[in-house]
């Protein structure tokens, strides 16, 4: 059984990151993604990037990684410039944005629509949003896309006959009322995706937790 744990925007927040991975440990996943956004935000870009260095995590590059204002170790800012835009995996894509042309973020039911009609993935893994989200092509609506509802800490199968567009929240801090670190475990061998909500120490929201 393979269960992928899947972390994004966590802006320098080592703290809430070491509390997520041992969750990640106990809830017994065999790999970690990381979908971007690692530094700008805390006080510990430099642990975080060394963490996920040295622990061999998948990362993709996240707009704060791209641009900055931060004085970054060299070994760290390397690293940053080495990652890719987005990782493939047969049906699978991971990506911070999204994996348009257009980069757009992916919060309404409209923009997922126009990501399933741009792309041929099965599933879509995005983080940005700040915001735990599951969209599916399926929709009785043209144009638009279903929202489907889920329940922290259970599974959520997915429909071998449906794509997804799905948000994976944040390891940094939310957009919504849930003060929790968030991330997705994507087990393949079930083909569902179960979100976590782990309590753990959250960055305070300033100007820039709303771009």
């Amino acid at each position: 059984m393979e269960k992928i744990a899947i972390i994004s925007d966590i802006h320098g927040n080592f703290s809430g990151l070491q509390t997520v991975m041992t969750d990640i440990e106990n809830s017994g996943c065999n790999r970690i993604v990381c979908l971007g956004d690692l530094v700008d935000g805390g006080d510990y870009n430099d642990e975080v990037v060394r963490f996920l260095r040295d622990n061999q995590i998948a990362c993709v590059r996240g707009n704060h990684d791209e641009f900055n204002n931060l004085e970054l170790a060299k070994d760290v800012q390397d690293f940053i410039d080495s990652l890719p835009d987005e990782i493939v995996e047969l049906d699978k894509i991971y990506t911070h944005i999204s994996p348009r042309i257009k980069k757009n973020t992916i919060s309404s039911p409209v923009e997922a629509w126009n990501v399933f009609c741009e792309i041929s993935y099965r599933i879509v893994f995005v983080g940005h949003v700040h915001v735990p989200l599951i969209f599916g092509e399926k929709c009785e609506e043209f144009g638009s896309s279903t929202v489907y509802e889920f329940n922290y800490g259970e599974p959520f199968h997915l429909d071998l006959k449906d794509r997804y567009v799905i948000s994976v929240g944040a390891v940094g801090y939310g957009r919504d009322q849930i003060k929790k670190l968030r991330y997705v475990i994507y087990n393949q061998t079930e083909n569902s995706v179960e979100f976590r909500a782990v309590d753990g120490e959250l960055l305070p929201l300033g100007f820039w937790a709303f771009f």
